[in-house]
């Protein structure tokens, strides 16, 4: 058995088996051919189909971001074929999208990517694709496509909640930027920015509550250092008391 790092996409048909009972024959026909078109865009975006059962289909790629465009373009294009159906007869797909550690063996791959690609893929909506956060900060930046966040999911025969991310596509009302949930990479990354910066001053508050050599106090502005001397009245904030700390009484005694 070999292991990998792989892009996981697990795809199915929302409601198979209410379209097979309706018309088996006509259901089956279809299926044959949106699978022709699904391996065919798997094959060109460098992905290899690696296990089909009844509706579902399971592919592997080396990029994320090639898996990423590969499940858009196929939705595009499943969408542009099901319009000369009536609604309750178009075959719609969602798909879920995962990077993880694969076990591969005879050709098939097992693992929690595998497991967690299939988790995924019933959170996304019909015709809609679910991506995990490790696929999202990957692609967000290289993909033109908006992301909505829908923060940390409960899935099943997962211990741990996936943070998943809906690609927005077209035709779904895409909300305008700033919505709630809407997320851009730019966004994203600022986010993480603000939380470093956050702790790096918490950090340094300790550090100087520690040692006692620095006399610092919290303004409704920020944090103002006063290299250990005397606050004035006017200048000290409202609620805070003269030389109530410890380390005030520390520095009189001296």
């Amino acid at each position: 058995m070999k292991r990998k790092i792989a892009a996981i996409l697990a795809a199915d048909i929302v409601g198979y088996s209410r379209l097979v009972a309706e018309d088996e024959e006509d259901t089956l026909i279809r299926l044959d051919s949106y699978r022709r078109v699904y391996e065919d865009f798997v094959v060109r975006a460098g992905g290899r189909i690696f296990n089909t059962a009844g509706d579902s289909v399971l592919a592997e790629f080396s990029s994320a971001v090639e898996a990423t465009r590969c499940a858009i373009d196929i939705q595009e294009s499943i969408r542009t074929r099901n319009l000369g159906y009536s609604p309750s007869r178009q075959m719609l797909f969602r798909m879920g999208l995962t990077i993880g550690d694969v076990v591969e063996r005879e050709g098939d791959l097992l693992g929690d990517g595998v497991n967690i690609a299939a988790r995924l893929e019933g959170l996304a909506p019909p015709g809609g694709i679910c991506v995990s956060q490790s696929v999202f900060e990957q692609v967000a930046n290289k993909i033109s496509v908006p992301f909505r966040d829908i923060g940390h999911q409960e899935v099943k025969n997962i211990p741990q909640p996936i943070h998943a991310f809906m690609v927005e596509m077209r035709g779904e009302g895409v909300p305008p930027q700033g919505s709630p949930g809407r997320v851009s990479a730019l966004d994203w990354h600022k986010r993480g920015n603000q939380g470093a910066g956050l702790a790096l001053i918490v950090g340094v508050l300790a550090l100087l509550a520690g040692a006692g050599t620095l006399a610092v106090y919290v303004w409704p502005f920020g944090v103002r250092d006063t290299g250990g001397k005397q606050v004035a009245a006017a200048d000290r904030p409202a609620g805070i008391a003269k030389d109530t700390s410890a380390s005030a009484g520390a520095q009189k005694n001296r």
